[in-house]
């Protein structure tokens, strides 16, 4: 049943801390986030919400979103739903190494 996707989907940790959600060339917000990373054999997917300042976002959808996260990696994601203080995202290939925090 698992074989074709590469076996069950299994947690392989959790990221919570302070970074930046930067968007365009020039936008950036501080915000607190919360992500979880998933494994499915070679795939690996992530999802969560930050939460910050985000009443001139609601409606929007900013082009070229990325999060730096406190380790100072940055990632690339999607806005999901947008209200004034939290927003969902996904990451788009995620990438992070092991000491990303």
């Amino acid at each position: 049943m698992y074989a074709r996707r590469g076996g069950p989907l299994r947690l392989v940790r959790s990221l919570r801390g302070d970074g930046t959600l930067m968007w365009g060339k020039r936008g950036a917000r501080p915000v607190s986030y919360s992500i979880d990373l998933y494994a499915q054999g070679e795939l690996l997917s992530g999802d969560g919400d930050i939460h910050g300042e985000f009443s001139d976002l609601v409606g929007r959808m900013p082009s070229d979103t990325r999060l730096k996260l406190a380790s100072g990696e940055t990632v690339q994601l999607t806005l999901g739903e947008i209200a004034a203080d939290t927003a969902s995202i996904e990451l788009l290939r995620p990438a992070l190494s092991p000491a990303a925090a």
